[in-house]
């Protein structure tokens, strides 16, 4: 690892001066002037304590594609924030995504799931102490977020890949430096993390980290897609192409809503065998030459709703040739890396075809969210099936195990520091 000895000892020194103090780390008042909004409100009870930079450990995200496990300072929070500690963190393909897109060395990481630990001020449901997911991020200003449809945020874009807070600033330190964070306004692959209030949904204590950690983003998407965008009626048909995490939520979801038919296409064979477990009726290998026949065999007047999570030409061509009269395409991505793809408009227009674009699948975090722990409580959900956890010292495993598909979803989880260093 790239972690200096003298570094982490130093990092260790001072969590373990925090966790010893019943209250916190107090700091003299008449050396720190009262900041504008800096309070942690201790959930063991007793005064407020003034807190300055705390010292984390988190993932940097380097220029080749790699992470190193650095210490890093977490500064102080704004009106509208929250600090958490991480208790895990999903990752998804829009992590390796980022490496291309937001500025590097950055910490990135987007589907959190903490414990509240410091609120800059009183703000909804959320308190000290909650265990809660975080989602994306929305401004809260403009006329989508105003009318509750905060995916269409016209903010959302920026405040999840500039690498900073809306007015600039960067959240975390890294070698006496500002350093690319506030990704999805979380930067969640690390201990801490300072997020916006907004962002946060309450979640069950109970709930398994790595079933929360999985909720925020990946399958909020497909689930979303299913429920909110195509709006899969009971004994409808759909097909999902590709069955990675936000496919099988799709799959999942369309099997909640009833549908009748449901059809998985993938390119492997253990995905396709687990998309029928979870409810897929029918399942097809698109890697084969006459996959196309095969499916028209079967659903010879077309699909009337189709989904894809890849954004591969070829999967679009697929789509679109299997697209019955009236259907809608509804995708996910884009072909790579967002470049013209040439779609016959005579074709959408002879088949009264509609195309939808998937952005995190049309849904309020604060409803989706929730919903999906309900279908996960009643045995609907089987969210276990897709994850795997691993700790934050083997996050390049993490991250090479799901470009290859040997995970599907995997999870970062956190090290406890009162256990001591996790690095030893």
């Amino acid at each position: 690892m790239d972690l200096l000895a003298g570094d982490l000892n130093l990092f260790w020194a001072s969590v373990s001066l925090l966790n010893r103090h019943p209250k916190g780390l107090v700091i003299p008042m008449e050396n720190h002037p009262e900041p504008e909004c800096h309070w942690r409100l201790p959930s063991q009870g007793g005064d407020h304590v003034r807190m300055t930079a705390n010292p984390i450990l988190g993932a940097i995200a380097q220029e080749g594609g790699r992470y190193a496990i650095e210490s890093l300072g977490l500064g102080e929070l704004q009106p509208g924030e929250a600090r958490i500690r991480v208790l895990a963190s999903g990752m998804c393909r829009t992590d390796a995504e980022a490496f291309g897109m937001v500025p590097l060395p950055a910490v990135l990481g987007h589907e959190a799931v903490g414990v509240v630990l410091e609120i800059c001020e009183p703000l909804g449901d959320v308190n000290v102490g909650d265990r809660v997911a975080v989602s994306y991020p929305s401004c809260g200003h403009c006329s989508a977020c105003i009318s509750d449809r905060l995916w269409l945020c016209e903010s959302n874009w920026a405040l999840s890949f500039d690498g900073c807070r809306h007015d600039g600033s960067k959240p975390i330190r890294w070698r006496g430096s500002d350093v690319s964070s506030a990704f999805f306004q979380q930067s969640s692959f690390a201990t801490e993390a300072i997020v916006p209030m907004r962002s946060l949904v309450a979640i069950p204590a109970d709930v398994p980290i790595d079933v929360a950690a999985a909720l925020p983003c990946g399958l909020l998407t497909g689930t979303g897609a299913i429920t909110n965008v195509l709006g899969v009626p009971p004994f409808g048909v759909c097909a999902v192409i590709g069955t990675g995490a936000v496919g099988l939520a799709a799959v999942m979801a369309a099997r909640i809503s009833r549908a009748e038919s449901i059809i998985a296409i993938d390119v492997h064979e253990d995905r396709l065998r687990l998309s029928r477990e979870l409810g897929a009726t029918h399942a097809f290998n698109a890697s084969g030459p006459d996959v196309g026949e095969e499916i028209r065999h079967a659903f010879p007047d077309g699909i009337p709703h189709v989904l894809d999570t890849t954004g591969s030409p070829q999967a679009w061509d697929l789509a679109m040739s299997q697209l019955s009269r009236g259907g809608t395409f509804a995708f996910v991505t884009t072909p790579e890396p967002v470049e013209t793809y040439r779609i016959s408009p005579f074709d959408i227009f002879l088949k009264v075809a509609t195309l939808k674009a998937v952005l995190l699948g049309a849904a309020n975090p604060r409803e989706q969210i929730p919903l999906m722990l309900k279908w996960w409580a009643a045995g609907e959900f089987p969210i276990e099936r897709l994850v795997r956890s691993y700790s934050l010292d083997d996050i390049n495993t993490a991250a090479e195990d799901s470009l290859v598909g040997r995970t599907i979803k995997p999870i970062i989880v956190m090290p406890d520091p009162s256990e001591g260093d996790p690095l030893a």
